[in-house]
């Protein structure tokens, strides 16, 4: 049998599932206008959630661009409207801060802009040019009654061990269930989908601290103390490196049993690393 592929959409509405704290806490802060960054690696949610949060504003005048797809967005009647820009890292570095200077200068209502760990780069290094003051949203992975709610009550819950809760790997392998015998079964057969997603996020690490800590992670195969990751590793910045993973989406960062824990729980992403 053939099995359509999966396509991925933004959730809204009543598709869309968990962060509500979060989604509160961004759009109080939008009909503030204040100037806000959501960062997360690729597929993390991020267009989902600043779209559900604006969903609560429809009295405002919304004007949304993806730079990846525009290189040149157009700031004519922007004044007054709330302008989102999605993958504002998809463009070159001398083009960014130009840009939001512009738009600050063109009093808009608020801006929001989404990116990677590029963009997080450059919030913090070389955005105090352009006279704002971004507050960072950072994503992660979903919680797990969040990932439980997702998956259904009625579904195997073994799904989560291969996505490490991460939203779109679980979604991609649910559509593929539906098609399937069981979990490993629609794992083989939304491989042509998951693949080059796993080996993009992958990319994302790079060959530094990032993958180390990664590769220690998965090497314990349970959460780990922050603390005991340090003292094992050596890596002395141990929060700012475990940021990085935990925005990118490849490890969860949750309190368990009152403690601080990291934890590499995406099977998918685990074995493309450890076969490299």
């Amino acid at each position: 049998m053939s099995i359509p592929p999966y396509t991925p959409c933004p959730a809204t509405g009543d598709a869309f599932i968990g962060r509500q704290g979060l989604v509160r806490n961004l759009r109080r802060r939008i009909a503030g206008g204040e100037s806000l960054a959501v960062i997360g690696g690729p597929k993390l949610g991020k267009t989902s959630l600043v779209r559900t949060a604006l969903q609560g504003l429809s009295d405002r005048t919304v004007i949304e661009v993806d730079c990846g797809t525009n290189s040149s967005p157009p700031l004519n009647g922007v004044s007054g409207s709330i302008v989102v820009l999605e993958n504002l890292d998809a463009l070159d570095d001398p083009a960014i801060a130009p840009l939001l200077m512009r738009l600050s200068a063109a009093e808009t209502a608020g801006l929001v802009v989404t990116g990677g760990r590029r963009l997080r780069t450059l919030m913090g290094h070389s955005m105090t040019e352009t006279g704002l003051n971004f507050r960072l949203f950072p994503l992660s992975v979903l919680l797990d009654g969040e990932t439980r709610r997702l998956i259904g009550k009625d579904t195997s819950t073994s799904l989560a061990a291969w996505t490490g809760n991460h939203p779109y790997l679980m979604k991609l392998l649910l559509h593929y269930l539906h098609y399937s015998e069981d979990s490993d079964h629609a794992v083989a057969a939304g491989r042509c989908q998951w693949e080059p997603f796993v080996r993009r996020l992958a990319g994302d690490l790079g060959e530094g601290l990032e993958r180390r800590l990664l590769c220690y992670l998965i090497e314990r195969g349970k959460p780990v103390n922050p603390v005991e990751a340090q003292s094992d590793t050596g890596i002395k910045d141990i929060k700012a490196v475990a940021d990085t993973l935990v925005y990118l989406g490849a490890v969860s960062r949750w309190i368990r049993n009152e403690e601080a824990t990291l934890f590499a729980g995406c099977r998918l992403l685990n074995d493309h690393v450890t076969a490299v």
